[in-house]
């Protein structure tokens, strides 16, 4: 069925039946429906200096995809339309402007972000360590003390931090729950107060550095002996020494716990959630209970567009009494729960991306083969290989010949070989399909906001015609009822006019006859 349309009598262009203003000169086009032109001319002049502005939109060019180029473009236009003062009342209560920007930022870094989330203690950055190659993530965080901490390959091994501006750590103070007392005791305990007015609003620190002083350096921003970490929003390390085989374009992100205290740092956890590419959702292989499902249901909700990037991450798998049997326990427990409406839609989804990882095993296997051979044996690292040699029913004194398969049963390499050959060579479907999805929301979202300021900008025109209308026949009323009154008072006066004249005219008639009757007396008498 075609569209009706209406031609504009300016342009020539046409537009929807149902539309107000030319969409490309911004001429009034329901001329019809309003008698006096002075009602219509402030808003068609608003409209067109809209259109003329949006004419002008700055652009940058995005060079990878075409097709991405025009979505951007448009998006920058309905960016700068929700910034005219006359409509920025359409946003509402959404969050239409961090879409657009996140919408931006998305095509303008091309990168495929993984997301590492979890509650406190979930053993993120110990897999983030892993997959690495070498412990640049803290192992350290604790409930009072995180940044959200990006890594990416880097010809030039550097360090990049930024720092909450004053309004954003007014909410975050605002936003520490009655959990957050430690938080406090250290913010106190450390003077922080002392350096806050330095480091609140600072520009970004960018430091080169060497790959052997990632560490420290890191320590500094992200350690709860720094007063300085509380002031810390994000921290990106590029390292060039990354694996041979760690994808170029990944970039990991090792966010705050999703039960931080301070609720403001889990907020970011959040947001983060719905920007990822993929999340790996870590939870203790140990405790996976009912709040452990709940965890995983919340990282869900956040990524209800795209249930498959959503990877389960069965953490301190070494930790289980029996770690195969046990496994396979919570495996079964695993996919009882996590199928159907919230969670994957099938049970080969859930098979494929459930996985387990004991990244501390894998890590304490790569430190082992770094030790001198004459060290190795007389280790702290030996001896905890030696218990782990024992929950496998494995022989404690061949540590150096088991090596192979404790790497191999610590899973960290099956995972990674999931982001290198599965993952990231469809990075760019991938990131194409996330590009297409978040635009078809924010049109999704700009077209009911749409529709709801159309609908009620037609009741207030029809309100508007219903309240002309009533006027006009109001005037009609008091009109005949002047015109009635006019007729009367006419009537009336000619009435009085009949009655004057009668009376003068019976007055006079009476007077000759009384003069009549007083000359016939007079004559009597003489």
């Amino acid at each position: 069925m075609t569209e009706k349309s209406i031609k504009c009598g300016k342009c020539g262009s046409s537009s929807s039946e149902e539309s107000y203003f030319c969409h490309t000169c911004g001429s009034f086009l329901q001329t019809d429906m309003i008698d006096d032109p002075e009602l219509y001319q402030l808003p068609q002049f608003k409209m067109m200096r809209i259109l003329e502005n949006l004419q002008h939109v700055p652009h940058a060019r995005i060079l990878w995809d075409d097709t991405v180029d025009l979505f951007i473009a448009k998006i920058e236009r309905l960016r700068a339309l929700l910034d005219v003062p006359e409509l920025k009342e359409m946003r509402g209560n959404s969050n239409i402007l961090e879409d657009m920007a996140r919408f931006v930022s998305m095509c303008s870094k091309p990168e495929f972000q993984i997301a590492f989330v979890g509650t406190i203690k979930t053993g993120k950055s110990t897999l983030i360590n892993a997959l690495l190659g070498s412990d640049y993530a803290s192992v350290e965080v604790t409930p009072e003390t995180a940044a959200l901490t990006k890594f990416r390959h880097s010809p030039q091994d550097y360090v990049k931090v930024s720092f909450y501006s004053r309004s954003e750590w007014a909410k975050l103070w605002k936003s520490c729950t009655a959990s957050a007392d430690k938080f406090l005791e250290e913010y106190k305990a450390l003077n922080a107060d002392a350096i806050k007015d330095k480091w609140l609003g600072h520009e970004d620190v960018s430091l080169s550095l060497p790959n052997g002083e990632i560490k420290e350096n890191l320590t500094r921003w992200s350690s709860s002996r720094y007063a300085e970490h509380y002031f810390v929003k994000e921290i990106e390390v590029g390292i060039s020494t990354l694996p041979a085989d760690f994808p170029r374009d990944i970039v990991f992100v090792d966010t705050p716990g999703l039960s931080d205290p301070v609720g403001y740092r889990s907020d970011i956890t959040r947001e983060y959630i719905k920007r990822a590419n993929v999340v790996f959702v870590c939870v203790d292989a140990q405790k996976i209970h009912r709040e452990e499902i709940e965890t995983i249901a919340s990282v869900f909700s956040f990524s209800a567009h795209n249930k498959n990037k959503v990877h389960v991450i069965a953490t301190h798998w070494d930790a289980l009494n029996s770690p195969d049997e046990d496994w396979k326990k919570q495996t079964a427990y695993f996919e009882s729960q996590l199928v159907g409406p919230g969670f994957f839609d099938t049970l080969q989804d859930a098979r494929t991306n459930i996985m387990y990882s004991s990244a501390y095993i894998h890590n304490l296997c790569r430190d082992f083969l770094l030790l001198p051979d004459q060290e190795k044996h007389q280790s702290v690292i030996f001896k905890q290989l030696m218990i782990f040699s024992i929950k496998l029913d494995l022989e404690p004194t061949d540590i150096d010949q088991n090596i192979p398969l404790f790497v191999k049963k610590a899973n960290v390499r099956k995972i990674m070989e999931r982001i290198t050959f599965v993952l990231a060579r469809n990075y760019k479907a991938l990131l194409n399909q996330d590009i297409k999805s978040l635009y078809g929301r924010i049109l999704h979202i700009l077209r009911r906001i749409g529709e709801e300021k159309m609908s009620l900008q037609r009741k207030q025109v029809e309100a508007s015609q219903g309240s002309v209308k009533n006027i006009r026949k109001e005037l009609k009323v008091q009109q005949k009822n002047k015109e009635d009154l006019e007729s009367a008072k006419g009537i009336l006066i000619h009435a009085l006019k009949a009655a004057e004249n009668a009376t003068q005219e019976t007055m006079k008639k009476a007077l000759m006859i009384l003069d009549r009757k007083s000359e016939k007396k007079d004559g009597d008498e003489g």
